[in-house]
């Protein structure tokens, strides 16, 4: 483009420094080296040149890697959208596993700092206040211009507060360490647990102090909490700024497909968090000492610390070449061009009022479509955050999973599934380039969806544990009875066993009064002489199950026939009461079907659910001026975390422990939930989640009838070709009209 008066330089570039000197310098002394020639034509010819490279130094600056005034040719390769679009996904993978070590970690952390579960969602609140207190910092994404830069800073920020995180390990110690036993061998391990026993490798009454209160690890929760605090700074930065950056510098068609990259690179990174965690729990504490006995005994503790650091590496690995992306790339058509296009035509003084961060909130807080699509988004977040947040323990409890198992089953279901229907729903949106309107009908339509297989699942589930105890007037089981009151069980972890009659579990083999081991196969133990076992055998009038019938009474019958079961079941009944028991929860027929539903259920749900999270975020970035992108961003992030993603799972915890019939003690506290009535629980949350998404839906319909005026996609080549030649004559045009403004060149 070519400046048709210098004017262009001292009125809009002044500022900007090239080189060592500034572009107002070299104004200057162009100006002093030529006023003494009075070669009309020459001088008009130097300064069309000397505008020319001014203009190429300005874009130059303004698309190139670096940092200042160091831009240096081997960086260049950097600024391309698929150099950005790889770190950012990678980055993304890196951010989204320190959530999912955090929580594979988690019970490991409860008691290294001696915390109850409540205590453990206060500090994992860090997160979400840290997002909060963003809302200081809104100011600044009206004016920064290096997003990328910003990012760096941000993660930066993060791998800070995840090197405080492992801290702890190193400064405060561990005080159950020295009440480890490392003398009890396998010889012994077939006394421990039993009625009259000495050792109970469960219990948890060495973790208290001699006053029966509980050792809290203070001083390293302090460094948690503002490690987790800081991992929320960076958080705020890196999706405030990032998101904007890809979509500004992407075309309109391909921007669809590059957002659902993004998303999908962030769904691999819970999965190698986790894998991550299991590798560092099943190293001991302090790597390299053996403590005599693995990880299968309760008294392990893992190396719970070690991930931090390696996560807080990767990520300064990869987002130091993030700091040296340009402003915007070198890619023409794009919003981020059109916006610096735009920019130039501003005076200082309309280019500061074009930053003013008030009347840019009052845009976004006038903009219907805009706060629509915000109330969608809080009500959705709020119902499906709690409901995440408790679907392990959910189906731990409903389905009589294990904790581990469900973990994974809810991790590698939800992963693959929703990679599946990102990816679909980016190509197919940047392939048919479908209407505002229609993107946020499908929302409505995913809703109705939800909410529909929410209540069909309230009506889905298995019976709550047939425990064995008093159940008392609060509601509250108390599984020490007279059976039991003799064996000296101390206050322990549940160690699970279930009767051979198939129906009555026991809260461990101390509280079944079990005073034998007859078996210990691969991890599976057989106790027999259980007083309360008997005793809850002749109050249920029960009798051994098909499955004993067939190991004890027929144990000697190579290949006893269903039929040779059945009648030997039918002959024994109610005739002697059941003594034996075997580790384990009691399993129900039908239970491990109804779970695999459930399952099949929830990856359907993840693919189509999946499907509108692009379209909606192309929605919320297009109804909004291309200035206020990044504060609409960072004011979801805020509002968010403050109506949303802070609240939801404390009252969802609250809401679901209303259904605990069993609470475990510790230290003379009540802890967490045990055990909770399956049919209560499975009620609750689910219609309380319907009901929440509900509102979220009524939103979404108010957002597809805004929607309708909103151009996701703009215009084509060819049009966008023709307003770049008409957005070039009006530069032009600024540049001329420029020069009527004296006063600014007397500035």
């Amino acid at each position: 483009m070519k400046m048709e008066n210098t004017g262009f330089v001292k009125d809009n570039v002044k500022t900007v420094k090239m080189s060592e000197l500034s572009v107002e310098d070299k104004y200057d002394n162009f100006t002093s080296e030529n006023n003494g020639n009075n070669n009309d034509k020459l001088n008009s010819d130097k300064k069309q040149k000397f505008n020319d490279d001014i203009e190429k130094e300005m874009v130059d600056k303004e698309t190139s890697c670096g940092l200042f005034n160091w831009r240096p040719g081997c960086l260049q390769p950097l600024a391309s959208k698929k150099v950005y679009l790889f770190l950012y996904g990678v980055l993304g993978i890196v951010k989204s596993m320190q959530y999912s070590y955090l929580s594979a970690t988690l019970q490991t952390i409860e008691r290294k700092f001696g915390i109850k579960s409540k205590e453990t969602a206060l500090l994992m609140s860090g997160n979400e206040l840290a997002q909060i207190l963003f809302l200081f910092a809104l100011p600044l994404t009206v004016k920064a211009t290096r997003r990328p830069l910003w990012c760096g800073i941000g993660l930066s920020i993060s791998a800070l507060g995840l090197y405080l995180m492992a801290l702890p390990h190193f400064i405060t110690g561990y005080h159950n360490l020295a009440a480890v036993d490392t003398t009890t061998g396998k010889e012994n391990a077939t006394v421990t647990d039993l009625c009259g026993s000495n050792i109970f490798l469960n219990s948890l009454e060495g973790n208290c102090k001699e006053d029966g209160s509980r050792h809290v690890d203070w001083a390293g929760l302090i460094f948690v909490f503002i490690g987790i605090g800081l991992t929320g700074i960076g958080n705020s930065l890196f999706y405030t700024f990032g998101v904007v950056y890809l979509d500004d510098n992407s075309g309109k068609g391909n921007s669809p497909l590059s957002l659902s990259l993004t998303f999908t690179f962030r769904l691999v990174g819970p999965t190698l968090g986790y894998l991550l965690g299991a590798k560092c729990l099943n190293t001991y504490v302090y790597p390299g000492l053996n403590p005599g006995f693995d990880e299968k005994d309760p008294r392990w503790i893992g190396a719970w610390w070690a991930g931090f650091p390696i996560i807080a590496t990767c990520l300064l690995v990869f987002s130091a070449p993030l700091c040296f992306f340009p402003q915007r790339l070198p890619k023409t058509n794009t919003d981020a061009s059109r916006q610096s296009a735009e920019t130039k035509n501003l005076t200082e003084e309309e280019n500061a009022k074009r930053a003013s961060f008030r009347a840019a909130m009052i845009r976004l807080l006038k903009n219907k479509l805009f706060m629509w699509n915000f109330f969608s988004s809080i009500f959705f977040v709020f119902a499906f955050m709690g409901f995440g947040t408790f679907i392990p323990k959910y189906i731990e409890s409903q389905f009589r999973q294990t904790g581990s198992r469900s973990s994974i089953y809810t991790g590698t279901v939800g992963t693959g599934a929703k990679a599946v229907g990102l990816i679909l729903s980016g190509y197919l949106i940047g392939r048919f380039k479908f209407s505002a309107r229609t993107l946020s009908a499908w929302n409505v339509f995913l809703g109705c969806t939800y909410i529909g297989a929410l209540l069909f699942f309230s009506a889905v589930g298995c019976p709550t544990h047939n425990i064995y105890g008093e159940m008392g007037e609060s509601g509250v089981l108390n599984v020490s009875t007279n059976c039991n009151t003799d064996c000296g069980c101390p206050i322990s972890r549940p160690q699970p066993i279930c009767s051979k009659d198939g129906s009555i579990s026991f809260y461990s083999p101390c509280h079944a009064g079990c005073k034998t081991i007859v078996s210990n196969v691969n991890r599976t133990k057989v106790y027999e002489d259980c007083s309360c076992v008997k005793e809850a055998s002749i109050l249920h009038n029960t009798s051994l199950s098909r499955e004993w019938v067939e190991k004890d009474l027929l144990k000697n019958e190579k290949f006893p026939t269903s039929k040779l079961i059945e009648q030997t079941y039918r002959e024994n009944y109610g005739k002697a009461p059941v003594e034996g028991a075997v580790s384990g929860w009691c399993t129900y027929e039908g239970c491990d079907t109804k779970f695999m539903y459930f399952m099949i259920a929830m990856g359907i749900l993840s693919i189509i659910g999946s499907t509108g999270r692009v379209g909606n975020l192309l929605v919320a970035l297009r109804c909004v001026e291309l200035r206020d992108k990044s504060l609409s961003m960072a004011f979801q992030v805020v509002f968010m975390s403050l109506l949303a993603m802070l609240p939801s799972p404390i009252i969802y915890g609250a809401i679901i422990d209303k259904s605990c019939i069993l609470w475990q003690t510790e230290c003379g506290e009540t802890t967490n939930c045990l055990l909770y009535d399956s049919q209560h629980l499975r009620k609750v949350m689910m219609l309380t989640t319907a009901t929440i998404a509900s509102l979220g839906v009524l939103c979404d319909v108010v957002v597809c009838y805004y929607a309708k005026d909103v151009d996701i996609f703009g215009k084509d080549s060819e049009t966008n070709k023709e307003s770049d030649e008409i957005a070039s004559g009006l530069e032009r045009y600024g540049s001329v009209a420029s020069l009527t403004k004296e006063p600014a060149l007397k500035q």
